[in-house]
């Protein structure tokens, strides 16, 4: 009877460490999950704004190549276009 009590109580501190265990990742989330959001969000503006400027950056470069007329048949030394 006294090892049956002793289990018990052992199987209800275990349930409850992992129950506390389990609310503080919980109170962490909803303090981290918002900022994390936005830091989200901030960087899908930063991406949108960085493709923009790749892609103006690329424009000058076709039109630069355009200029020079450079063959890429025959690509300059040490040029990989992949």
């Amino acid at each position: 009877m006294v090892m049956t009590d002793a289990r018990f109580q052992r199987m209800a501190l275990e349930y409850e460490a992992l129950r506390s265990t389990q609310d503080k990742i919980m109170d962490g989330l909803d303090q981290v999950l918002p900022n994390m959001v936005m830091a989200i969000e901030q960087n899908r503006a930063a991406i949108e704004q960085n493709r923009a400027a790749i892609a103006e950056a690329n424009h000058k470069l076709d039109a630069l190549i355009k200029h020079w007329n450079v063959d890429y048949e025959k690509p300059p030394m040490g040029f990989n276009p992949e």
